[in-house]
């Protein structure tokens, strides 16, 4: 964590769990600007669909995305 300390960080998973876990490990290591994705790319894509600024792929171990 300590490359990230003067760093923004911005997370995103497929369902915001692992990201909420994870940006709360890092701020408690120091990293203070820390961002996640509310909800994850699964919600992201349910709200926003083709119109968002999402282009890519997201590994998932079931069928949501």
């Amino acid at each position: 964590a300590e490359n990230l300390r003067d760093k923004k960080v911005l997370m995103y998973c497929t369902g915001g769990i692992r990201c909420e876990k994870a940006s709360a490990m890092l701020r408690k290591r120091g990293v203070d600007d820390v961002s996640q994705l509310s909800g994850g790319i699964h919600r992201y894509l349910e709200v926003f669909g083709d119109k968002g600024f999402f282009k890519g792929k997201n590994f998932v171990f079931d069928q949501r995305v």
